[in-house]
């Protein structure tokens, strides 16, 4: 009879506890400690202390919109500074700054950035599907003096320049009118509310992946009583493998700084992953003597040279399972250059992942050049008109609005002539740093076949 062992699932059992440390350690919110609930309002005053400008904290209801409300002396500070006052491309969730933030105002407008893997107002989009919006019917805000219900009643897509929209001091009875019959008109979404002028809206507004100027904004009401939330014990995502995925991969990455693994994290999850292969190695002792019992003879041990021929063969196997991973499906690349500030800094590891097949304008992607890699910025696919002016940047005669690029995109004196068309199979990309970024406007479109993959995270230099 042939013997079974556990020492097979004890070796991957170890493997897989060690490779998920870091991201296991970062399933929370990095804003969770500060996060005021019923009267205890300790860490929001901590947060408080660390930036005035926090005044308060939104949540929406089975989504990951859990963070600090803020709001600055201009609607542009807040674009790249986060809710603890630090530098960060994700920025934070602010108040416009013409509305009054102890939220009296008829049309307060708040602001968040559609950043990747569902941070910040990253989730707002979806609510453009019929399911995902009627599941989520309600949210909740905190002023610093009282907690607020939410109750969401809309969903549009309305021009970012427009200006009768994105207008916060309604005082008259005929503007509100105007403006919410124009809601109830335009909404592409509606849920049968009655509203009206004298209810508190609530819009939250966010860029759209494809319309330049596009926003998609989420409109609910201010009401007295906090509904109960039915996902508290709940994670966004429909089946039990999303939901490992948002443990993994996704929550880790919504830091606006990076992936930064939490040392009191990885201390744990190395303690129990210690534990979980004690007991395991246990069971597999008592296992074999068991079949040495049955079989009616001990079991000869392992002379030394056996024991470190088989480790051997264990860790090779290992390093050829995580060669074919990092060659297949994931890759890692060191950034060298600023080419991509603030979003990227030189030194910054860089995750991403080769099976993507198509690319859309505001991918970041790792470029084989092959003379050197590069992350760029995707801004434009094939067919695509790319020109840039002193009237500004435009693709297919539409001006671009870009609010996380800080300066000017201008053309290099000796690079490519404007307007440029992308070919088939080509990609025009930009670096974030306009201004020292060497990109399409230098060398043209590069091919797809040349873009090894879709950049999924970034790991901090100042972090590791």
């Amino acid at each position: 009879m042939k013997k079974q062992t556990l020492r097979p699932a004890l070796y991957v059992t170890f493997f897989c506890l060690v490779l998920f440390t870091p991201f296991l350690a970062l399933a929370n919110s990095p804003y969770d400690d500060y996060r005021p609930t019923g009267d205890e309002q300790s860490g929001f005053e901590l947060l408080q202390t660390l930036n005035p400008d926090v005044f308060g904290w939104i949540t929406v209801f089975g989504t990951g919109i859990n963070y600090p409300l803020v709001q600055g002396a201009d609607n542009f500070r807040y674009l790249d500074t986060n809710a603890s006052g630090q530098p960060s491309a994700s920025g934070a969730i602010f108040l416009d700054a013409r509305n009054r933030n102890d939220m009296t105002d008829f049309n307060n407008i708040i602001y968040g950035h559609d950043m990747a893997r569902n941070a910040m107002f990253g989730e707002i989009d979806n609510f453009q599907y019929t399911d995902y919006f009627d599941e989520r019917q309600f949210g909740s805000l905190f002023t610093g003096e009282r907690h607020y219900g939410i109750e969401f009643f809309a969903f549009m897509l309305v021009d970012a320049n427009d200006t009768s929209f994105y207008h916060p001091t309604m005082n008259d009875e005929d503007t509100k009118q105007q403006h919410l019959n124009r809601i109830l008109m335009e909404a592409r979404q509606l849920r049968p509310i009655d509203v009206t002028t004298q209810d508190r809206l609530v819009m939250l507004s966010t860029c759209t992946p494809t319309a330049t100027n596009g926003r998609f904004v989420l409109i609910g009401r201010l009401i007295e009583t906090v509904e109960n939330d039915p996902f508290v014990d709940d994670l966004p995502g429909t089946s039990d493998l999303e939901r490992i995925w948002l443990i993994l991969f996704d929550r880790p990455f919504r830091l606006a700084d990076g992936l930064i693994i939490g040392g009191v994290g990885v201390l744990a999850v190395v303690l129990f992953t210690v534990l979980i292969a004690l007991v395991l190695k246990r069971l597999n002792k008592r296992h074999e003597e068991r079949l040495a019992r049955k079989d009616g003879k001990t079991k000869k041990p392992p002379t030394v040279i056996q024991e470190f021929f088989l480790l051997a063969i264990k860790i090779a196997l290992i390093l050829s399972i995580l060669v074919m991973l990092f060659l297949t499906v994931f890759g890692i690349w060191q950034a060298d250059d600023l080419s991509m500030v603030p979003a990227i800094q030189e030194g910054d590891l860089i995750l991403f992942t080769r099976t993507t097949q198509s690319f859309t304008a505001g991918d970041t992607v790792v470029i084989d050049t092959g003379e050197n890699r590069q992350a760029r910025r995707v801004v434009a696919t094939a067919g695509d008109v790319v020109d840039i002016t002193e009237e500004g940047f435009f693709i297919n005669d539409v001006l671009q609005q870009e609010y996380n690029i800080f300066e000017a995109t201008t053309q290099f004196v000796d690079g490519i002539y404007f307007p440029f068309v992308v070919p088939r199979d080509e990609l025009f990309v930009l670096g974030d740093h306009r201004s020292r970024s060497v990109d399409s406007r230098l060398y043209g479109s590069v091919q797809t076949e040349d873009v090894l993959g879709r950049i999924r995270g970034v790991i901090r230099r100042r972090n590791l």
